[in-house]
C-alpha cells in the first residue's frame, strides 16, 4: 500500500498519519511506542492526530524507535508495503 499525501511535507496532520502508519505497519500499539519513547499515550495519540508537535528530540526518539530514518516523516509519499513489523 502507497500512501500520498499532500506536498506540505510539515503540516502537522499528514507528518501524524505518517507516524501512525509506519507505527501500525511495525506491529506496535500505541501505549508499547509511548512508553518506548517516554511520552504519555495521550502525547503520542495527539502527535498522530496532527494536534501535538513533537521536538527535535522527541521525534528522533519516535523515529529510532520505529526504526526508520527522520526524513521519511516529511516525505510526501511512502510504501508502506516496504516497512516490516519489528
Amino acid at each position: 500500500m502507497i500512501i500520498s499525501l499532500p506536498p506540505v511535507n510539515t503540516d502537522l496532520e499528514a507528518v501524524g498519519r505518517r507516524l501512525r502508519a509506519i507505527r501500525e505497519a511495525r506491529g506496535l500499539g500505541l501505549q508499547q511506542l509511548a512508553d518506548e519513547i517516554r511520552l504519555s499515550q495521550a502525547e503520542l495519540s495527539m502527535a498522530e492526530h496532527g494536534r501535538r508537535r513533537l521536538d527535535s528530540a522527541q521525534l528522533h526518539a519516535l523515529t529510532t524507535a520505529l526504526h526508520v530514518s527522520p526524513r521519511i516523516v516529511f516525505e510526501t509519499t511512502i510504501d508502506i508495503s516496504r516497512i516490516r513489523p519489528l
